[in-house]
């Protein structure tokens, strides 16, 4: 199977140990918010990737010490939780339930945000539970999607707050929180511990910058090219005209030297011409006795 750059991406987020305890709760949560499906009787994480459902499953065992029951179906990667005593450890320790209604809610807690190093590891487990990026050879686009109103905007307001500057719009009834720039998606990347996929998103970023400056290099100096080689065909018509109608004989001196150096030099430029005279004529010069030429065959 071709590993895909976002699954690249996830699978080596799923390995990143985070440095406390706070932060393993931080980034359960947000895999569980963004890919989870919660209700009293049952916990059920889904995803398509195999070790990040391991990696939700060693989360909930190190923070809950409880396990999970972890299947494979289809090309999904299950893993859910059955047990009604830590069902309920993990909505109280997310604040899932509102304090009013008592109905479950997907928001994120104040208290997942208490210490700043837990930003960066809710953040990876939000994009690996909903997050997907685009293989930077083909364009620059990072996604996270819910279908959650009051979620995205609460992740496009955490996105803002880290400084992470992003938009969102509607897709088929779910919400897409996207960054298009791709300085601010390697800076992501980064900021969640992806810095093989950062690397190689700045190292494709840099060969697009030079190809399109070579291209653009090749293309000023074709046209150049093509500029002087017109040029060249209307003063040699001109000349060859001059020649058979009145006789290079006859021109003054300079016209004369100049028509003979162009019909011996076809196909350079300006400035090269100018250096086969004696002295030496400038670009300008060169193209002032030209045009003179040009002119008078009009005349003829």
């Amino acid at each position: 199977m071709i590993k895909s750059y976002s699954w690249r991406a996830k699978e080596d987020l799923a390995h990143v140990e985070n440095v406390s305890s706070c932060c393993d709760y931080a980034q359960l949560a947000g895999m569980l918010l963004l890919s989870g499906k919660v209700t009293y009787e049952k916990i059920r994480f889904v995803t398509e990737n195999q070790s990040v459902a391991e990696c939700f499953t060693q989360l909930v065992n190190q923070c809950f010490s409880a396990e999970c029951i972890q299947q494979k179906e289809n090309t999904y990667y299950t893993a859910e939780i059955t047990d009604k005593h830590c069902i309920e450890q993990i909505i109280q320790q997310f604040g899932l339930r509102d304090a009013e209604t008592g109905l479950l809610q997907y928001r994120i807690s104040s208290r997942l945000l208490s210490a700043s190093c837990c930003r960066s590891a809710l953040l990876r487990g939000v994009f690996l539970g909903g997050g997907t990026v685009i293989d930077p050879q083909k364009n620059y686009n990072l996604e996270i999607i819910t279908p959650y109103y009051r979620l995205s905007q609460e992740l496009f307001s955490f996105l803002n707050a880290c400084g992470f500057s992003c938009k969102i719009v509607t897709r088929k009834s779910k919400y897409v929180i996207y960054i298009k720039n791709s300085d601010i998606i390697g800076d992501v990347l980064a900021f969640i511990g992806a810095h093989r996929a950062q690397m190689e998103l700045l190292n494709i970023k840099i060969e697009k910058e030079v190809r399109n400056d070579l291209n653009r290099t090749v293309n000023s100096e074709t046209a150049n090219l093509e500029k002087t080689i017109s040029a060249s065909v209307v003063q040699i018509h001109a000349i060859e005209k001059i020649q058979q109608e009145y006789g290079l004989d006859n021109l003054e001196d300079d016209l004369k030297e100049t028509a003979l150096v162009r019909l011996e030099n076809r196909n350079l430029s300006l400035g090269e011409l100018g250096k086969l005279f004696h002295p030496p004529l400038t670009k300008s010069g060169v193209n002032h006795r030209l045009r003179r030429l040009v002119k008078f065959a009009e005349e003829l």
